[in-house]
């Protein structure tokens, strides 16, 4: 497939004035539908579930708000687009993220077997009005579950009446905004897993229905399960310049002197449209809206945005300075994200990709890049990202150890203090690495 394929395709537009009402705003329909409960969507099997119901199993005590676990089915394929590579990373995911916040938990081996999936999921979809026994029970039939043998017995819902009611939970989910398990909401707003859990905090305790000044969570990086990378190991950065996400974790490494040094060799791959996967509009609003948040909490411009799918992609790509320094790169990288996300400019265009290009500090000559070899160059980087078990954007990937998205920075920078712990035992320094294409 050449650069021309692309261009030939309709791009969907954007409108940035649009967008930036929506990221700011939300959906104040939502909020007024979404009554004043904490709302858990809770998938049987899956490992973010699991770890989200243990976790509000010990602070249960401390929320005033009525609380509703509303069990749903498995996402439906579209927003799910590499379903076994998923699975097979939330498993990893919690497995590292559960000594991280002081919970012990079986790290489950394998997707479960389907037909113990359904009988747990029977038994736990006769216990939704009953958050305290259905909290309790789930911790004795997840592990059991994992482990591929679910006593018989134990009474459940009848099969119809547990697959209507995560039909119905699921329906619910959609009408508010989202399509993943593992999520709560509180007035409208969705939070994610125990990622979110400071903003769900702060909203709870603003209308008084917390009690303790403790915080809800506390993150231990030190107690990452990991190993740790040799001094030298570069930090792979795979990245799209269509993805938000992509564009706050490269200012966060911009920050922390990624490039400068810290060996570092950034990878941008093809967005997903471009890759031939579909991204529902549920998807896609939800992720501009988060990723407004998280650009607020970062302190990162964010919100006047017009869309590069197609030939800004291409243009941005083929401008590459694929052969120049790792922190060169990373302007560069930068000044895209910028332009796309908070600047509102057309990439496409030749004014536009000058724009990035002077703020990237690099001269015109990059503009004239050939983009089928960019391309190629971008296909390349997204074979390696497949081959370390990982599918999207931003991934990260160091010695042993590869990781998906910006939530996940945390997890890189205890491995930079460990790297760094090895280079002063040695009595010298991790030195800036070369970039590779």
């Amino acid at each position: 497939m050449t650069a021309a394929d692309f261009r030939t395709r309709p791009r969907p537009t954007l409108k940035s004035r649009l967008t930036h009402l929506l990221i700011r705003a939300g959906d104040p329909s939502a909020r007024l539908r979404a009554g004043a409960a904490l709302e858990l969507y809770y998938e049987v099997g899956d490992a973010h579930s699991h770890l989200c119901a243990r976790w509000l199993a010990g602070v249960r005590g401390r929320l005033r708000v009525p609380l509703r676990i509303r069990p749903v089915p498995a996402p439906a394929p579209e927003t799910y687009p590499e379903a076994a590579r998923q699975r097979a990373f939330a498993r990893e995911d919690v497995r590292r993220l559960a000594p991280c916040v002081g919970l012990e938990l079986r790290h489950p081996p394998a997707e479960p077997d389907p037909a113990l999936r359904a009988t747990v999921e029977r038994r736990l979809a006769a216990l939704a009005g009953d958050p305290e026994r259905f909290l309790t029970t789930e911790a004795e039939l997840i592990p059991q579950l994992w482990a591929g043998r679910v006593p018989a017995g134990g009474a459940g819902a009848a099969a119809p009446a547990a697959a209507a009611l995560l039909r119905e939970n699921a329906l619910r989910r959609q009408r508010l905004g989202h399509y993943l398990p593992a999520m709560w909401q509180f007035g409208g707003r969705w939070f994610w897993a125990l990622e979110r859990l400071p903003w769900l905090e702060r909203a709870l305790r603003a209308r008084g229905l917390l009690d303790g000044a403790a915080p809800l969570i506390e993150r231990q990086p030190q107690r990452l399960p990991a190993p740790t990378p040799a001094a030298d190991d570069p930090l792979e950065v795979f990245f799209s310049f269509r993805s938000p996400y992509s564009y706050l974790a490269l200012v966060e490494l911009a920050r922390r002197g990624a490039g400068d040094s810290w060996p570092l060799r950034l990878r941008p791959v093809l967005p997903m449209v471009m890759r031939g996967l579909t991204v529902p509009r549920a998807k896609r609003m939800y992720i501009a809206g988060d990723a407004a948040r998280c650009a607020r909490e970062l302190n990162i411009a964010f919100g006047h945005v017009h869309d590069p799918l197609g030939a800004g992609v291409l243009r941005l790509l083929a401008a590459y300075p694929w052969s120049a320094a790792p922190e060169v790169q990373l302007r560069y990288a930068v000044a895209a994200g910028r332009a796309v996300w908070a600047e509102g400019v057309n990439v496409a265009e030749d004014a536009g990709l000058r724009h990035v290009l002077e703020h990237g500090g690099l001269d015109g000559t990059h503009a004239a890049g050939d983009e089928d070899t960019a391309l190629a160059a971008a296909e390349d980087n997204r074979r390696a990202l497949q081959a370390i078990g990982l599918w999207g954007v931003p991934s990260f990937h160091c010695g042993g150890f590869a990781t998906w998205g910006q939530d996940r920075l945390w997890m890189i920078d205890e491995l930079r203090r460990r790297q760094r712990n090895i280079a002063r035992a040695a009595g010298g320094a991790v030195q800036p690495g070369v970039s590779r294409r």
